[in-house]
């Protein structure tokens, strides 16, 4: 059985984004103007002219909140049950432990309460090599592309501000129906 490794922030979660929100609502009421340096880029610490301390206090004061309201994806417990006897998941992601047991709780609602979660992986590349990962679904599209660059296919779960990645073995996907639609189409035979 082949294996898929799961990001959650911005593939099984909507926690992106909420923190898209969060951090609009945060840069008007702290700063009260607009300190956006680069709209594409997947976090927030690289969207903002912020220093240090005000990443700090965002994160501190709104971390807990997003996390815990946080949504499922549109469509990920349908795609993910309807796949579950044809691959195995794991979690690979770089949340911290407080935030991994935040998600095992939500996980627990769509059936996954039990799937292998490795967090504080900053890079993937390692832990997807030692899993033996033949698909990965990452929202970060240069995880993407290491992957790719180790044989690894990934899908590329973009937002809509994100720039598509043109790249052998790797997939650009919008939605759940999309990453089902790949995966039966490239292993049903």
């Amino acid at each position: 059985m082949k294996k898929i490794a799961l990001d959650l922030d911005g593939v099984v979660f909507d926690s992106e984004n909420l923190y898209r929100v969060y951090t609009e609502i945060y840069d008007v009421e702290k700063n009260g103007k607009d300190t956006i340096i680069d709209n594409t880029q997947r976090i927030f610490q690289k969207r903002y002219n912020w220093t240090e301390e005000e990443f700090k206090e965002f994160y501190n004061e709104n971390a807990e909140k997003v996390l815990t309201t946080a949504n499922f994806m549109t469509g990920v417990d349908i795609v993910l049950n309807k796949l579950n006897d044809k691959f195995e998941f794991i979690v690979v992601t770089s949340r911290n432990d407080f935030e991994t047991e935040i998600a095992r709780e939500k996980l627990r609602q769509i059936g996954f309460g039990d799937i292998k979660i490795f967090n504080n992986e900053h890079h993937k590349i390692e832990r997807l090599i030692d899993e033996n990962v033949s698909y990965m679904i990452d929202d970060d599209d240069k995880i993407c592309i290491n992957a790719s660059d180790n044989n690894i296919c990934a899908l590329y779960f973009k937002n809509n501000a994100s720039n598509k990645v043109e790249k052998d073995n790797v997939i650009n996907v919008n939605n759940w129906g999309e990453i089902y639609k790949f995966l039966m189409l490239s292993e049903g035979e």
